[in-house]
Formats: structure tokens, C-alpha cells, sequence
């Protein structure tokens, strides 16, 4: 199952440019994500220091990296092993693009399918799902592989659109299979998929179709900072 992508990219439109430049600047994210969507995408920046908290030789993945936004929080001393895979050639472009610019020449970037990424089992500290789920028209098998790759306590660390009918907005704006919107899920699937994929120790957080997420991989004792909600 491919992580859904046009043939034609979608994130090579207008539409994905301005998108990609907007996610690298805090400020007018939150402003957009407010006004067009209904919910403050806050919370995922701070997600992103997480990155600080994976000790030197640790690994971390980011998949889908998009154009590089987390590579705010990526060291530039080479201390741990970054993998930034994402199935979109103009995202993985601008992401090349973007850690160059900020001297971050450790980073692996990798074109690379959610739900089969070319790592070991057992092998990541740390898995960034930011703003992916939505898209893939297989979000629980990438919920899978990121428990494959993470180690027994490893931590993962997301945000995903999800469909409901709380809102005018979610149920005019948020549908399966129109725009770069894939398989999306409800919230109660979302905590299925993870159940499922075999995480512990769930965190939710929740603003307007917003959902933010963090989870423990099996087999680890590691306490949750996210607030359940």
C-alpha cells in the first residue's frame, strides 16, 4: 500500500509551496491554522523538541518530513543519526534545500514509502509523524511500521488531521480522498490504529480538527509529558 501522492505531486502545486512555506514560520502557521482550520497548530512545534531529548548516537525518524520544518530541532554537531523520509520529490527538494541552508549536512534525506521504510527493526529513539496520517490511504500500516522501527520504549511524537462532524469547517474541509487529504481518520480510529500498532502510554491532544499525539513503543516504561484529552 503507497502512501498516497498524485502522479503529478501535489506539493509541487501553488498550494503545497505556500503551504511549505508557511509551516517553516511559527507565527502565520498558527494564524492560518486558526482562521482557516479552527485550531492552533502550536502544539507541534514544541512537539519538535523532542529531538533534543535522544541522546548522542540515538536515532531519529521523520516521516513524512515535509520541507524540513523539524530541522529547526536537529543538531548541528552530527551528535545523533536524523532520517528525514517523505514520498513527495518536491517536499524532499525543499527539504535538501532547507538543510543546507541551516548546515545540517548529517541529515539523511530519503524518498521512501510510509508504511516500508528501508530501516531496522528496533532501531529509532525517536519517530516524528507530523501532519501524515491524513494523507496516506494506509494510516494504521504506517502506524505499524513506525512500532517496527522504533526500540522497546522508543517515542513517538505526531499530529494529524481527523475527520468529524464537530464543526462546519471539519466536515466542509476534511475529506477522504479530495485535495492531499487520503484515508483520514476520526479521532476513536486514530486510538484504534495506535492500539492496534501495539504503543502504550497514549497522549492526546486536541485543537479544533487537530489532533496531537504521543505514545510509547512496547516494551518501554518511559512516562507521558502529552496531556490525555
Amino acid at each position: 500500500m503507497k502512501l498516497r501522492v498524485s502522479s503529478d505531486d501535489f506539493y509541487a502545486s501553488p498550494l503545497g509551496a505556500a503551504y511549505s512555506a508557511y509551516m517553516e514560520r511559527p507565527r502565520l502557521s498558527r494564524v492560518i491554522g486558526r482562521v482557516v482550520w479552527g485550531g492552533d497548530s502550536g502544539r507541534y512545534y514544541e512537539g519538535m523538541d523532542a529531538v533534543a531529548e535522544v541522546p548522542a548516537g540515538g536515532t531519529v525518524v521523520d516521516c513524512p518530513c515535509g520541507a524540513g520544518p523539524a530541522f529547526r530541532a536537529a543538531p548541528r554537531d552530527g551528535s545523533i543519526r536524523y532520517v528525514a523520509a517523505d514520498l513527495s520529490p518536491s517536499m524532499l527538494r525543499r527539504a535538501r534545500k532547507r538543510a543546507r541552508r541551516r548546515g545540517l549536512t548529517g541529515i539523511e534525506i530519503v524518498e521512501a514509502d510510509a508504511t516500508a521504510l528501508a530501516l531496522p527493526a528496533d532501531s529509532a529513539d525517536l519517530f516524528l509523524s507530523f501532519w501524515g496520517l491524513h494523507c496516506y490511504d494506509d494510516p494504521a500500516g504506517a502506524l505499524v511500521e513506525a512500532a517496527r522501527v522504533l526500540k522497546p520504549g522508543g517515542r513517538l511524537v505526531g499530529a494529524s488531521f481527523v475527520r468529524g462532524r464537530e464543526s462546519l469547517r471539519q466536515r466542509l474541509l476534511i475529506k477522504p480522498g479530495v485535495g492531499a487529504f487520503g484515508q483520514v481518520g476520526t479521532q476513536r480510529e486514530l486510538e484504534g490504529w495506535l492500539a492496534a500498532a501495539g504503543f502504550d502510554q497514549v497522549g492526546l491532544e486536541r485543537s479544533g480538527p487537530m489532533l496531537f499525539f504521543e505514545a510509547i513503543a512496547a516494551g518501554g516504561d518511559r512516562p507521558m509529558a502529552a496531556a490525555n484529552g
